[in-house]
């Protein structure tokens, strides 16, 4: 038989696979999605939120780096003149943000510092602030990243990850389904700095004043933080593969569908399941009042059934398994402050109130001296407290209590009050956050 030419032959090309971004775990949920976007380059088109987070994030980047250069912690001056320009929705941002931001300029390494390891997780294509720091294995990237901010503490053996978001709902990077950009970072840092024990990787919501959300890994989580990035790649090179064998791919609706072109075109092959496909905004909000109006008055009806008749409600469904409505009793522990007495509170011989519970957590057979670290962390509940303080005969205790307190916030997501006035951003088409494609940055 003749030898076929090798023109004849067929040229089988398989896909290439980029390096892993924190992104790409977003685009991964759905192996659709990511076909779409990533093999065949099919992209949304850019919007407003992503020149906003873009706009916001070269304005803090530019102005933590003049700060450090100068060695000052503010200078609003400049910040206004790195401000100038950027769209409405950016500048009510950084207007928050102008009198607050202080710049750890000591420690500040650099701003938007790029970073990549191979596939054995050894330190690549070192750039910028970080080159000489670690070896470079000149192999191609397999994981990359960009860090908004890097400090290091040298005397510590310690470095921060601040990473900007400007999400209208926080999220905590512990949380599984968000946890990758910090577990990359992170490992990135251990590998392109041996010396460092410790790194703390912060997600900043710049909305809010002091919007912190943390994780803290040390060296011994490297294994863990290794095998962790190895699943979220080798979920991207099995879709891969899948493609390349023209296998038929699937859709799965998630979160990522808001930023999914079939989904803007509704070429989306699950559209009609769908439920991010299903109606308009407005009217999930309108379905949500109407669940929450008759939830109230449905709760209010049961518990006065069950009140009156002195039973739960029963419910079996046709595989006989039962649900009930009514009191479940449950039990918790409470950790007084202070020791109760009938008139008050208990004291020692010297009138010192006795604490109880403080004594047994200062106590060093219980919890030794080098493991209180964690202590700053307990706290009272201000419902708790200010309900107690709110008595006109307790005015003044209020005021020096709460100027004393810490202020934390939080942005749960609910329905407010009907408004007067929709704030103008809200008119806008603003959704959660700027454009995947680029979510490095924020």
């Amino acid at each position: 038989m003749p030898k076929r030419k090798s023109t004849d032959l067929v040229q089988i090309q398989k896909s290439t696979i980029p390096p892993l971004h924190q992104s790409t775990q977003t685009q991964t949920a759905c192996p659709r999605f990511y076909v779409t976007t990533v093999i065949k380059g099919r992209r949304k088109p850019g919007s407003m939120e992503a020149a906003r987070g873009t706009q916001v994030h070269r304005v803090l980047s530019q102005y933590a780096s003049w700060c450090a250069h100068k060695s000052i912690a503010m200078d609003l001056d400049a910040f206004d003149g790195y401000a100038k320009g950027v769209g409405p929705a950016a500048a009510k941002i950084l207007n928050g943000l102008r009198e607050s931001y202080s710049v750890d300029f000591s420690h500040l390494l650099a701003t938007e510092v790029p970073m990549s390891l191979d596939e054995h997780f050894q330190p690549t294509k070192v750039v910028g602030a970080i080159e000489g720091i670690s070896g470079d294995s000149g192999l191609e990237p397999v994981y990359e990243g960009t860090l908004d901010a890097l400090y290091v503490f040298r005397n510590e053996s310690k470095i921060i990850i601040d990473d900007a978001k400007t999400h209208a709902r926080p999220f905590d990077p512990k949380i599984t389904e968000y946890a990758l950009q910090g577990q990359m970072y992170s490992l990135m840092a251990f590998q392109h700095f041996p010396w460092v024990n410790e790194v703390q990787f912060r997600l900043w919501f710049v909305r809010y004043k002091r919007l912190i959300k943390d994780v803290v890994y040390t060296r011994q989580d490297v294994p863990a933080l290794i095998d962790a990035v190895k699943v979220a790649r080798a979920t991207q090179e099995s879709i891969h593969s899948d493609y390349d064998a023209g296998k038929e791919i699937q859709a799965i609706g998630n979160d990522g569908c808001f930023y999914c072109p079939l989904l803007s075109d509704r070429e989306c092959p699950i559209l009609q399941d769908n439920p991010n496909a299903q109606g308009e905004p407005s009217e999930w909000l309108s379905s949500a009042l109407v669940y929450s109006a008759y939830a109230k008055v449905n709760n209010a009806r049961m518990k006065a059934w069950v009140n009156a008749n002195g039973k739960p409600i029963l419910l079996r469904d046709y595989n006989q398994k039962a649900f009930t409505y009514g009191a479940v009793e449950s039990e918790s522990n409470v950790y007084p402050l202070f020791q109760a007495t009938a008139d008050g509170i208990a004291t020692d011989k010297e009138g010192n109130p006795i604490m109880n519970i403080v004594s047994l957590l200062l106590d060093p057979t219980l919890i030794p001296l080098d493991d209180r670290e964690w202590l700053n962390k307990l706290v009272i509940s201000g419902t708790k407290i200010e309900s107690a303080l709110k008595a006109k005969k307790r005015v003044l205790a209020h005021h020096a209590i709460t100027d004393a307190a810490d202020k934390v916030t939080k942005a749960p997501m609910k329905i407010s009050k009907p408004l007067d006035a929709i704030p103008q951003e809200l008119e806008e088409d603003d959704n959660d956050e700027g454009n995947w494609e680029d979510s490095d940055e924020f």
